[in-house]
């Protein structure tokens, strides 16, 4: 198993994972930590376990359709998404999970290794719970099952300033 490495903004170290995601926040000269995993991982149970993190940490990408009208929910992983209130935030009614074979398909991106941010999602609504921010280190997916990425609260926080924050998650209790 590959050790992690960190990589910080603007250096450039090859030895690390290359991926659409890592080569955007090459681009916005963001400081990241590759949490490299013993075997593939597809949830974020698994992600948490393989990179030492408490599952709070672990940022939970979701994308949803309301037919071709397509739009990503962002929450913590230790956290349920309310599809009920993202329904009535989005204003699109008929809201569900895209299934796993129609998002490989049209996007390209793997299922369990969709990250929040990136050039892939350009231009399609994503809606952020406030809850994600409450650790100070977040673990995102890299576009690759592989490996995952670690990266400073505020640093993603500025990474989805076109985002909307707004209350998603089921209330617990």
């Amino acid at each position: 198993m590959r050790r992690d490495a960190f990589h910080l903004a603007g250096s450039n170290d090859m030895d690390l994972l290359k991926t659409a995601i890592t080569d955007f926040l090459d681009e916005q000269k963001v400081s990241y930590r590759v949490r490299y995993h013993s075997k593939p991982v597809f949830t974020s149970e698994e992600a948490a376990r393989q990179r030492g993190v408490r599952l709070s940490q672990v940022v939970k990408t979701m994308l949803l359709a309301d037919r071709d009208d397509v739009l990503v929910a962002v929450i913590p992983s230790h956290r349920r998404l309310d599809v009920k209130k993202l329904k009535k935030i989005s204003g699109r009614k008929n809201l569900q999970f895209m299934d796993k074979g129609v998002i490989e398909l049209k996007t390209g991106l793997t299922v369990g290794a969709v990250a929040p941010i990136g050039p892939i999602l350009g231009g399609i609504p994503i809606f952020v719970d406030p809850s994600v921010f409450e650790e100070e280190w977040l673990d995102i997916s890299s576009g690759d099952p592989n490996a995952g990425l670690e990266l400073q609260r505020d640093d993603l926080r500025k990474l989805l300033k076109e985002a909307t924050f707004v209350d998603i998650v089921k209330t617990q209790g």
